[in-house]
């Protein structure tokens, strides 16, 4: 069976963001240059020219039909509500009522993406949603995901899980969460990331669990709502579903219990920004050994003003959610309790 990848992205505008326009150039042209495989990106009209003509000749579909992400429709009729969030965000100084429906619009526009290309005959083993924003630096990727280590990984997290391969959703994640979070209920709502638990930069799995997914994220995006709960970060929803729905979530990084991550660099060597380790997780041999030369090569100076020695970046296993939870919470640990009826599921 050939192994058939879609990366499907958005490209909004927005009016408050912490990064500079020309951030967002750049790190937009790492992402849509260099790599080949087939892309969906969702942009407002007037950027549609703009993201064709940085693609070039690489395969991508532009879907102009939303002009802002409160048109996508589960999140239509909710600007009010989300301009209140933000007046109760403790980073309001850089979040926006804008910037919380694209980050929820996210489990949607992959599904929807899925559906569409379904419709015009073209079908894909899996999908991933990528953030547009998130290959920061030049790199060695094309071919990436890589197909081949993309069934390698889904092999070893149905061997991990006893699920499914096609019942498998992979999210990296950046810490193990909390240990109070044991005690965690579904009532009490979306779990805060003050931890940096999950991360929302890249996720995907085959067809039927993309949709899966975007059922429960927005059964439960809703019910917290009801309660009057602070939805506006994908993150703290994620972190919530994790442990509501362990068992068909695997992930391809689980930090050392005992040292802290960085942002820029971690206990796996030199391997780049920690935050994105899943792009070199899920690149084919030849581009991580390019990518571990490249870091190699870059001059870091330690705090304490001595050189260390530097090694080359691990390639982890990948583990299964209910693992990771029961390592961060003890083997006693189980799934809360669902109460909430989530039709069609």
């Amino acid at each position: 069976m050939t192994t058939s990848l879609l990366i499907v992205s958005a490209f909004f505008p927005l009016a408050k963001s912490k990064h500079s326009k020309k951030d967002y150039e750049d790190w937009l042209s790492h992402f849509l240059k260099p790599i080949t495989t087939d892309m969906y990106m969702f942009t407002t009209p007037e950027l549609a020219e703009t993201i064709q003509r940085v693609r070039g000749e690489q395969p991508i579909a532009i879907d102009t039909t939303f002009s802002s992400p409160f048109q996508v429709p589960p999140l239509q009729g909710y600007e009010k509500i989300y301009m209140e969030m933000n007046d109760i965000d403790p980073e309001k100084w850089h979040h926006s009522p804008g910037l919380y429906a694209i980050w929820n619009a996210k489990p949607y526009l992959l599904d929807t993406a899925v559906k569409t290309l379904r419709r015009d005959g073209k079908v894909y083993t899996y999908a991933f949603w990528n953030d547009a924003g998130s290959f920061r630096k030049d790199h060695e990727y094309s071919e990436w995901p890589s197909p081949a280590r993309v069934e390698q990984v889904w092999e070893e997290g149905s061997r991990l899980t006893g699920g499914k391969k096609e019942d498998l959703l992979f999210f990296p994640i950046f810490q193990l969460p909390d240990k109070k979070l044991k005690k965690w209920k579904e009532g009490m709502g979306p779990i805060a990331n003050s931890v940096q638990f999950s991360e929302g930069s890249f996720f995907g799995g085959s067809p039927s669990t993309i949709e899966w997914f975007s059922k429960i994220f927005y059964a439960y995006h809703y019910y917290y709502l009801t309660k009057n709960l602070f939805v506006g970060i994908d993150q703290d929803i994620f972190n919530a579903l994790f442990l509501l729905f362990p068992e068909r979530i695997f992930t391809g990084i689980v930090p050392s219990p005992s040292l802290k991550p960085s942002l820029e660099r971690g206990y796996l060597g030199e391997c780049g920004a920690e935050w994105f380790y899943y792009q070199f997780w899920l690149a084919d041999a030849p581009a991580r050994d390019e990518m571990r030369r490249t870091w190699m090569g870059e001059e870091r100076w330690r705090k304490s003003g001595w050189w260390q020695e530097r090694k080359l970046c691990r390639l982890t296993t990948a583990m299964s959610m209910m693992d990771v939870l029961k390592r961060a919470f003890g083997e006693d640990w189980h799934p809360p309790r669902k109460l909430l009826a989530i039709p069609g599921l």
